[in-house]
């Protein structure tokens, strides 16, 4: 099957290579978009050339609306896969298999694992796509190296070097990409471009920097993956480089991303980040202006609604360009070609994958061997009386352990995480557990889970304080606002709220001049930790008298985020000590007293061995969230001591976010063992359990540095690499001390490194080369090594202040116990540049180039040398043209413009280059010598420029579309021109009397090239359809003539129904007059009429097939529960129809009980659904309090009202639609939950009903005609 997927795909290419310059003539006959035959560029400027300007703007943000006169579906570009595919939209609280997070995972140090992972994820996207393509553009891997541990993200991200997470980032998009050809299989985007290293100000901030850092550390996974592995997005981050925000920065987008670094694909910004351009860092006057930024920049969809709301105001203001929309809208819609949504699925590689993939069995077995491949063994002490080390665990000789510690029993999967099948969650506890039991073993498993993780920061926040006396407010004070604080303390806001971060335990903020004279209270403002602390009033100092000390708490059902409540009013009584007058108040923040559980310690001490598993949660840091301290959170650390003081052989186990302080613990004799590990997916427990009793051998190495304490990490917000010279970041730049070094890991057993080579001594910047090492397996057990190569310039001038050393190569091996394996690692050593700032490009200093190679960063076992001489010859890398515009019209002439940018990152000096410009469709679009392009005819034709710079040629393309003229010459009915007759304007209603003949229409085509095609009414009612049909193109200018005579009103006061009315799908029992007299009563049935459900009963309908205005008044016996829905229907069939109805509020997970409803204006056109305007009412639509819909249609256009008190009307919205042999009426069903709902955050797709039918009595049906006579 592989091989004959691979030849179909080949065939697909070849194909479109050939067509690429075959005339349009000789193509099928198919619209072009729809034609695989041309370029997946071509179809995309055809496509976005067919929308109006308001289709163009309602695809510009993160939920593309459905276009479907086009039959372009509804479109969700959020997707997440960063360890596993999240439930959102169509799969919203949907299972899919979940891996170990990304800062675990970089602990493997093995990308062609995580290719598997992602393959494997991309599958079960594929399986969750497989009958509509609603995401396949997943906003994963973070490729940020983590500069700071303290950054809340550091659990997304694959390491703090950028070489190992370029190579990591490598193998996971890869996987989810696929390896065809032609087709994406999915669609990675790395994030967040760039230097997004803080979230306390990551809306409002700036990440100052240097040329130097920013090419060699920030940028370089981007280019990496973008240069060399063709990463096909990015996103932007929220923050700014340098003072100006990344998504309005056309430097960092479009010349560094995409004209260096050739990225060919889209780019998004990050959830609110055009937003943050004016709410966060002002840095553009309002919302209009931040969309004409983004778009210039080049960033091409917003996930926001910015774009959406803005995007054509800006244009009307003449700050931006319909055109540069248009460019935005291909880049975005040849990604969706690229996924093959378009085209036949039998040319697809990946359509075939279906659902039934998700969950595979197999898929947890890789899941499991992942997350034994992660976990680092920190510490392994050998242990006297048995003489051996403390781990694995013998089991022969070990008869009971104790199971401790807050995540001896938790799951935790971290951010971005979907929903894991409940048998394939396994915690550490039940895997030990389970392990146990499966090898039939006596070894007793005792449990207490004990401890907590409350954050040790931030565990109160004090926003606002006002002084009081005798229930009087004297003064308020924001206490962000302090007069002087401890170190250390940031102040962040976001949309006007601001807010203190990074407090610790005795952390202080002083306030001067505060009045206390007499006062004998201060109400404080304040949030505070699930365990909070004790908030101190002390005059003068943080040393001073004490007015107050209160020991504060989070409520339980405060809310908030997990292990946070929401703010709330605390007041705490003051004795002021008879001191008067304006005073220093300091407040003092202070951890509660953590106390260690005695039953977990009385476990302990009865236990062979004491397992304490510890660690952080997403309480301690997120997204929005940093953590201000590295120490384990809540009371683990006293937690360990504490177990350790009793049972002589305590391993801890950690799963954290990233790198914790462990001084306290670390050096303690009787804490035996170490392991450390990510987040490790749903098979966590189980993988545990192998490595703890020595199935699996550990092999993972540390992928950050772990710092000895906080204080040796330069300021947060420092985004300098070399520091000042006293403390550099990372493992490039820091030469003291530290717990565990970059790259460390231990193993079960041991290896010895002997005949350490390089293929070249000399070399040049052009070379590569190859070195080897021998590796020995001297240990008892079978086990994996990181051979590890880091590469220092000891010849480098100490002005220039280059790395320490830095990671150059590196690769995982199994080597059998007493087996001598030989590892080759190869370097190119076009990979060892540096940034020279002023030349801006990169080079190379001569000198020695001494290769280390080791088991860490530390762990040196040899090093090999050899000596760089001679100029790096650059060579073309990256071209890229265009002309600015995508749409042209016959005659239209643009100037292509063409840079080309060098392996060194420079610029070439386009003039001097050999440039060669064609057109694969000269009928279409010429073009000369000098690059300009003449619009000759009609259709799509991609313009190429050959650039030729020292004898190695790049080329690169860019699509037009001329677009054709179909506008009709004329228009008659009865040889009579259309009063008023208007081109824009798509259809006709003509209002007749009974017994009139059949109109005869005629029409006349503009010109040659353009077929016009009449199909006439059969019978009054009935529709005439005019097509102006472009032949090469195929695009389609359609008009509609309706014709009918008068409709009939009914206020249904009589035992049936006016005889007019005609039910579909009848159902007698589930309909009555006499229920509720004067009044039509349907009761909701199982079926809908939306989008693939076409089954619903009891459709009252009768033709109304001209122009109209139609009322109704409608109440419920109950408010509609999910999808059930009733109201106004303008129907001409089950795909093809404007329903104005009341429906359920679309039901999420945050939202619980009986919602009002709400008012829906949806189209539906070939099967594809839209709404247009929704209201949410906030009463329910029961007893006296009806509902008045009206529903209007002029020509194509159906204007919707609504009115709550029967009389005054609000407009809902407009929807265009072209509709023939139209009728009119009402409906009542169960619904279906259409995809726009699904687009809905924390969307839950439960549609259970109450035990009680849905009934919907309308009062009347009112219908008023018009039309052309």
């Amino acid at each position: 099957m592989k091989t004959r997927r691979n030849q179909l795909s080949l065939l697909v290419l070849f194909s479109i290579v050939i067509m690429a310059f075959m005339p349009g003539s000789e193509k099928a006959k198919k619209p072009i978009y729809l034609n695989p035959a041309y370029s997946f560029k071509e179809r995309a400027a055809d496509l976005v050339s067919r929308m109006t300007p308001e289709e163009k703007q309602s695809q510009l943000g993160n939920t593309m609306a459905p276009i479907p006169r086009l039959g372009v579906n509804h479109y969700d570009i959020w997707g997440e896969a960063l360890h596993g595919i999240m439930g959102r939209n169509n799969n919203s609280g949907m299972t899919a298999t979940s891996f170990p997070n990304s800062v675990a995972v970089g602990a493997t140090w093995d990308p062609e694992l995580i290719k598997r992972e992602t393959k494997v994820i991309s599958d079960e996207a594929r399986g969750f796509n497989h009958n509509l393509i609603f995401t396949l553009t997943y906003w994963s891997p973070v490729i940020e190296p983590a500069r700071d541990p303290r950054w809340g993200r550091t659990a997304e991200t694959f390491g703090e070097d950028p070489f190992l997470v370029s190579q990591i980032g490598k193998g996971f998009i890869q996987g989810l990409m696929g390896d065809d050809p032609v087709y994406l299989k999915a669609v990675p985007c790395g994030k967040h471009y760039f230097a997004n290293n803080t979230e306390f100000n990551r809306h409002n901030g700036s990440a100052d920097m240097d040329d130097r850092d920013m090419r060699e550390y920030y940028l370089l996974p981007y280019r990496t993956l973008i240069r060399d592995y063709k990463l096909p997005s990015i996103m932007t981050a929220y923050s700014a480089v340098n003072g100006i925000p990344v998504s309005a920065s056309k430097y960092l987008v479009d010349t560094i991303a995409r004209k260096t670094y050739g990225l060919d694909g889209y780019v998004t910004g990050d959830c609110g980040a055009i937003d943050d351009m004016v709410r966060g860092h002002n840095y553009a006057e309002n919302h209009v202006v931040a969309a004409a930024l983004g778009i210039k920049a080049g960033v091409d969809t917003d996930c926001g609604s910015v774009y959406q709301a803005n995007a054509l105001e800006a244009v009307r203001l003449g700050i931006l360009t319909e055109a540069e929309i248009d460019r935005a809208l291909v880049n975005f819609f040849t990604i969706r070609m690229r996924m093959g949504e378009f085209d036949p699925r039998e040319i697809v590689p990946y359509a075939g994958i279906k659902p039934g993939i998700i969950n595979d069995p197999s898929h947890n077995d890789l899941a499991l061997e992942v997350a034994t491949k992660t976990p680092v063994l920190l510490k392994n002490s050998t242990i006297t009386e048995a003489g051996g080390k403390a781990l694995p665990i013998d089991l022969k000789r070990v008869r009971k352990i104790a199971v401790l510690g807050p995540q001896a029993d938790k799951v935790e999967l971290g951010d971005y995480s979907g929903e894991v099948e409940p048998h394939l969650s396994i915690s550490p506890l039940e895997g030990i557990q389970n392990y146990i039991k499966e090898h039939n073993l006596n070894t007793e498993i005792v449990s207490v889970i004990s401890g907590n993780t409350d954050r040790k920061t931030d565990f109160l926040t004090v926003n606002r304080f006002s002084t009081v006396r005798n229930g009087e407010v004297l003064e308020e004070y924001d206490a962000t606002q302090f007069s002087s604080s401890a170190p250390g303390l940031i102040v962040a806001s976001r949309y006007g709220w601001t807010v203190i971060s990074g407090i610790k335990d005795g952390d202080w903020t002083a306030y001067d001049n505060i009045d206390i004279t007499n006062i004998d209270s201060i109400r404080f403002n304040l949030s505070s930790s699930a365990d909070g602390g004790i908030l101190e009033v002390r005059v003068g100092s943080a040393a001073g008298n004490v007015l107050a000390s209160e020991r504060i708490s989070s409520p339980p059902d405060r809310g908030g985020f997990p292990g946070w409540a929401r703010p709330r009013v605390v007041s705490v009584k003051i004795n002021t000590l008879g001191i008067t007058g304006p005073q220093t108040l300091v407040l003092v923040y202070r951890e509660a007293e953590k106390e260690i559980d005695a039953a977990a310690l009385d476990l302990a001490a009865g236990c062979d061995v004491a397992l304490v598993f510890v660690g952080t949660d997403q309480s301690t840091g997120r997204e929005e969230s940093d953590r201000f301290a590295l120490t384990l959170p809540g009371n683990q650390n006293e937690l360990i001591k504490a177990v350790a003081a009793i049972n002589p052989n305590t391993i801890v186990v950690m799963q954290t976010m990233g790198m914790v302080e462990v001084e306290q613990f670390k050096n303690l004799a009787d804490v035996t063992g170490i392991i450390w590990t990510g987040y490790n997916g749903q098979a966590q427990g189980t993988a545990m359990a192998k490595i703890l009793f020595g199935d699996v051998n550990p092999g993972g190495k540390l992928n950050v540095t772990w710092h000895k304490s906080l204080n040796d990490l330069p300021d947060f917000n420092d985004y300098s690499l070399r520091g000042d010279g006293t403390n550099g970041r990372t493992y490039m730049y820091f030469n003291k001390d530290v717990s565990y070094e970059f790259g460390y890991g231990l193993s079960y057993t041991t290896f010895a490194y002997s005949n350490f080579a390089i293929s070249k001594t000399s070399i040049t910047p052009n070379d590569k080369i190859t070195l080897s090492v021998d590796v020995q397996n001297t240990g008892t057990v079978d086990g994996e090594e990181v051979v590890q190569v880091y590469v220092k310039t000891p010849d480098s001038h100490a002005s220039l202040e280059r790395p320490i050393k830095r990671l150059k190569g590196f690769k995982r091996v199994m080597i059998p116990r007493g087996q001598v394996k030989t590892v080759t690692i190869d370097i190119n050593c076009e990979d060892l540049w540096f940034w020279d700032s002023e030349k801006g490009k990169i080079t190379f200093d001569p000198g020695r180039y001494i290769f280390e190679i080791g088991a860490s960063s530390r762990d040196i076992k040899g090093e090999v040398e050899a000596r760089m001489s001679g100029t790096y010859k650059p060579v073309l890398t990256t071209v890229v043209a265009g002309c600015g515009r995508v749409v042209l019209r016959p005659g239209d002439v643009v100037q292509t413009s063409v840079t080309a940018s060098m392996s060194d990152d420079s610029f070439y000096d386009i003039t001097k280059a050999g440039i060669t410009f064609k057109s694969n469709n000269p009928g279409v679009a010429a073009v000369d010598e000098k690059g300009r392009v003449t619009a000759t005819g009609v259709g799509v034709a991609s313009i190429f420029a050959y650039v030729t710079i020292d004898g190695t040629t790049v080329s690169n393309s860019y699509p037009v579309k001329v677009m054709p003229d179909l506008n009709p010459g004329s228009v008659k009915v009865n040889g009579k021109r259309i009063p008023g007759f208007d081109k824009e304007v798509k259809a006709y209603s003509y209002l007749l009397k009974s017994n009139s003949k059949i109109p005869v229409v005629k029409a006349e085509a503009p010109g040659s090239g353009v077929s016009v095609e009449i199909e006439q009414a059969r019978a009054i009612p009935g529709t005439a359809t005019v097509q102006l049909i472009d032949n090469v193109t195929l695009e389609k200018n359609v008009y509609y003539l309706n014709f009918d005579t008068e409709s009939v009103s009914d206020e249904f006061n009589g035992g049936t129904v006016d005889p007019r009315w005609k039910w579909v799908r009848e159902n007698k029992s589930t309909r009555s007059l006499s229920v509720k007299p004067g009044s039509l009563t349907i009761t909701g049935e199982p079926g809908g009429v939306l989008e693939a459900t076409n089954n619903a009963r009891n459709l009252l309908l009768q033709s109304a097939n001209n122009d109209w205005t139609i009322e109704t008044r409608l109440v419920c016996s109950r408010s509609p529960s999910q999808p059930e829905n009733a109201g106004i229907l303008a129907y001409q069939d089950d795909d093809n129809f404007v329903k104005l109805m009341f429906r359920a509020v679309v039901k999420t997970t945050r939202v619980r009980g009986v919602q009002p409803g709400t008012i829906d204006l949806v189209m539906e056109e070939n099967g594809i659904a839209k709404s247009l305007a929704t209201f949410n009412l906030r009463n329910e639509v029961t007893g006296d309090n009806a509902l008045s819909l009206k529903l209007e249609k002029r020509g194509s256009i159906y204007t919707a009202y609504y009115s709550l008190d029967g009389t005054n009307w609000e407009l809902l919205g407009t929807a265009s639609l072209l509709l023939k042999d139209i009728r009119a009426g009402l409906i009542v069903c169960d619904g279906t939950v259409a995809q726009y709902m699904k687009s809905t955050f924390w969307f839950d797709s439960d549609t259970t009903k109450p035990d009680t039918p849905f009934d919907v009595s309308f009062d009347y049906f009112r219908i008023k005609n018009s039309g052309l006579k």
